[in-house]
């Protein structure tokens, strides 16, 4: 989870909002430069030694420390109050939500069992048993029909390519697309999540608590004018239908049936993320667009005891950041790092041999080179030469 949205950005990272942290701080990374002979230029950076903690963006719930508070003996609540500090437990009615499933040229969808398909002029077709492949032009079967085109189960979950979905399924043309969209009960889809988001065997207090938090963030990034609300993957959260579900991932959903995090009476942004490398993140990077007073900064020990806490170090030659980043200086001489009082990286400047500079976000030099989080511990330039 990793790792952040009421709107359509991505949960566990986006580059869709850009901030300023007004607490950033300006550090050069151990990147002094090397004497040269008289005459001889000086050498230049030839690689990017890299280490970090945590994996994804760190802000609320992290998964490996919730496991852990958990096998300490904490509860369900206790969790939750340490990943969003001044929020309330409440219960509130299910709903049902909307999950992008599928989107190509050609779809393929049906049942194992006969299922029923209606189109926008209210035409009902029977269907048996199969997968039945749908372009743009919303043929099915031989006929043409008029799209949103809505298919309903029979004795059989309804299924898109291979995998299985609670709910029914609406096609939807976008462009030269057809987009799949699993319209299924809160508390099925909490469930499902959870199961993709978790190890089937962590105790149940962990797992009750990112039901309880993938609950909260599903209802606070509900988009009610939009084709769907939420997409099945780290754009929100991780879901894969029928392909995954855990019994212990549905005992953690059972137990906390309709229970959400609030604050001052508005559901809370709940996001979560596998670890936060033993600090949690706050607001500072590029999403949210606003400060949320629940999401703070604050030692966390117990994500420390996870296997993702540390990772590094990674070597980053020129070559592969040129492919990445190919606005970059010629001749990169040094590398200045901006961090957020949380630690993480906010923006990295790279400066060439004639004293050309170019920035990066944080974020997006991360997701670029596919690195575990933007919390770099070092940033260490080998040189050439």
């Amino acid at each position: 989870m990793q790792a952040p949205a009421p709107i359509d950005v991505l949960r566990r990272g986006g580059t869709r909002f850009r901030i300023v942290c007004c607490v950033a701080v300006v550090l050069v990374a151990a990147a002094v430069l090397v004497p040269t002979l008289e005459g001889q230029p000086a050498a230049g950076i030839s690689k990017l030694i890299v280490s970090g903690r945590g994996f994804g963006h760190g802000m609320g719930l992290s998964q490996w420390g919730a496991e852990e508070r958990a096998r300490a003996g904490q509860s369900t609540r206790e969790i939750l109050a340490f990943y969003y500090p001044g929020t309330e437990l409440r219960t509130v009615a299910g709903r049902s939500v909307r999950v992008l499933v599928g989107e190509a040229r050609t779809v393929r969808v049906g049942s194992t069992a006969p299922f029923t398909l209606r189109d926008a002029r209210g035409r009902t077709l029977t269907l048996p048993a199969g997968l039945y492949p749908v372009t743009t032009a919303f043929q099915v079967d031989g006929r043409v029909l008029a799209p949103p085109l809505r298919l309903e189960p029979g004795n059989a979950p309804l299924r898109a390519g291979t995998t299985g979905y609670h709910g029914t399924l609406t096609l939807l043309r976008q462009g030269r697309r057809v987009l799949v969209v699993d319209r299924l009960g809160i508390e099925d889809y909490v469930r499902d999540v959870v199961s993709v988001e978790c190890v089937a065997s962590w105790s149940q207090n962990a797992l009750r608590a990112q039901a309880v938090a993938s609950r909260s963030y599903t209802l606070a990034s509900l988009r009610p004018h939009a084709r769907f609300d939420l997409y099945p993957d780290d754009r929100s959260q991780n879901y894969r239908g029928l392909r995954k579900e855990f019994a212990s991932a549905t005992q953690a959903t059972e137990a906390t049936k309709g229970e959400v995090l609030l604050y001052r009476g508005r559901v809370a942004y709940t996001v979560f993320s596998a670890s936060n490398g033993g600090l949690t993140n706050d607001t500072a990077g590029p999403w949210p667009p606003t400060t949320l007073p629940y999401l703070v900064s604050r030692p966390d020990p117990f994500d420390e005891r996870g296997p993702d806490t540390v990772w590094g170090p990674v070597g980053i030659d020129t070559q592969k950041l040129d492919a990445a980043f190919p606005q970059l200086p010629a001749h990169l001489m040094n590398v200045k790092i901006a961090r957020s009082h949380a630690g993480r990286v906010q923006a990295i400047t790279f400066v060439g041999a004639g004293g050309a500079a170019v920035t990066i976000d944080g974020y997006t030099f991360q997701q670029r080179l596919g690195l575990r989080s933007t919390y770099l511990t070092t940033v260490e330039p080998a040189r050439s030469g």
